[in-house]
């Protein structure tokens, strides 16, 4: 009886560590859900793309990023911005120097200000800070968005 009582008992831990872990890790896996919108460029010695990412399906989180595969030699550097739709930057990552590969990841968490909806854009400066390139990504709507 005892042997019996032992493995009831053991099962029901089991199951319930199961269930606990199903049940934290379950709603963890659906608010990751990652959405993106890029746009290409190739112009003026520049080549890459610009991207924003929504993540989440409750609280959003936008990131803008850009990946550079070619840029002139009067390139200092980057400026990468997540951008509400009025053309307000909410938030930027300023002052990378020009590389190719991944340029800088501006993150930003979504409230009421950009009504679910972002941008990315990518501006580059040369040494005196002028601009020489400047590319904005498609806008990226939230789910719940009615606009």
């Amino acid at each position: 009886m005892r042997i019996r009582n032992a493995i009831s008992a053991a099962v029901f831990v089991a199951t319930t560590a199961v269930g606990t872990i199903t049940a934290v890790c379950g709603p963890a896996q659906a608010d990751w859900a990652p959405f993106r919108k890029c746009t290409s460029f190739d112009q003026s010695g520049f080549k890459g793309d610009v991207c924003v990412d929504r993540i989440g399906l409750g609280p959003q989180e936008f990131l803008g990023l850009g990946h550079i595969q070619a840029f002139p030699s009067n390139c200092a550097t980057f400026r990468v911005d997540v951008v509400d739709p009025d053309g307000t930057a909410v938030h930027s990552v300023n002052n990378i120097p020009c590389a190719t590969g991944m340029v800088g990841t501006a993150r930003y968490l979504a409230e009421l200000h950009v009504n679910g909806r972002a941008y990315a854009r990518l501006v580059s400066f040369d040494s005196a800070g002028k601009t020489l390139l400047s590319v904005n990504s498609e806008i990226i709507v939230s789910p719940f968005d009615n606009h």
